[in-house]
């Protein structure tokens, strides 16, 4: 229609008309553009919420996995230091099953796993820069650095310190395995989430539950437990390390989710 009316107008050389022809036709074009980038604009605005709102999911189980580390870390920890008391008790039966039990449960270690499938999908397809403060998406990727870091490092010391070391001396003393005694150690045992009874609980009443531990049997002033202590020490200097580890890791945690709630918080006004 435009066109046409174009045409008329130059085999009537109505110049004035003709130039307004082609305000029309250039606004027309620009409006159009604008619109359209207009479009695309809220649309990756949408896909940026969307990402750093599944990336607050995330950070909330990491939090979780964090907290969880946390009070395992200090139940070992303040276990040890029971143990170490109960080895300067004096000898009878029952001092011998509490500092089975608390080596027992000594020996367990737990390993903490930081997960963001939302992040690891930014990054395997290539979508990092949905995020488009680039402030912001540097701090995402230095996070999760940085929880990766920490991570192997709480790895390293169960594996060297826990497995390597307090595990293995175990062994080599024929300190017995007993399950947790809850009247006995006077406190319930630290939930792992695995399930006590069924065929685990037939396993615990089982004869090799009940096989005597020789060295645990020594009086407190026998030369075994100046070892022992020694091992005592350090699987609590291991469980306080890796409790500092999962704080720092809390610490960033809320950090780095205040800084993208800020970023939703800007982004919805």
């Amino acid at each position: 229609m435009i066109l046409r009316r174009v045409i008329q107008h130059f085999r009537r050389q109505e110049w004035t008309a003709i130039l307004i022809d082609f305000v029309i036709v250039v606004m027309g074009v620009f409006v159009g553009i604008q619109v359209s980038n207009w479009n695309e604009a809220a649309k990756d605005k949408r896909a940026e919420a969307t990402y750093l709102s599944q990336l607050q999911n995330d950070l909330r189980l990491i939090d979780v996995e964090a907290r969880a580390q946390i009070a395992f870390e200090q139940y070992q920890a303040k276990l040890a230091g029971k143990t170490y008391d109960y080895i300067a008790q004096e000898a009878s039966p029952d001092r011998v099953r509490r500092i089975n039990i608390g080596l027992s449960q000594l020996t367990m270690r737990r390993t903490l796993r930081i997960e963001s499938p939302t992040f690891v999908d930014l990054q395997n397809s290539g979508k990092m820069d949905v995020i488009f403060d680039d402030a912001l998406r540097a701090e995402v990727v230095s996070y999760f650095f940085n929880m990766r870091r920490m991570e192997a490092a709480i790895d390293r010391n169960n594996m060297y310190y826990v497995d390597a070391g307090f595990v293995a001396r175990m062994f080599a003393l024929g300190v017995p395995s007993r399950p947790w005694n809850e009247e006995l150690m006077g406190a319930p045992r630290f939930n792992t989430g695995l399930d006590d009874k069924g065929f685990i609980a037939e396993v615990y009443a089982g004869p090799l539950y009940k096989a005597p531990g020789v060295a645990l049997e020594a009086p407190p002033d026998a030369g075994v437990w100046a070892d022992i202590n020694a091992l005592l020490s350090w699987r609590a200097m291991v469980a306080g390390t890796n409790e500092s580890f999962a704080q720092r890791m809390r610490e960033a945690t809320a950090a780095m989710n205040a800084k993208i709630a800020a970023r939703l918080d800007g982004s919805a006004r």
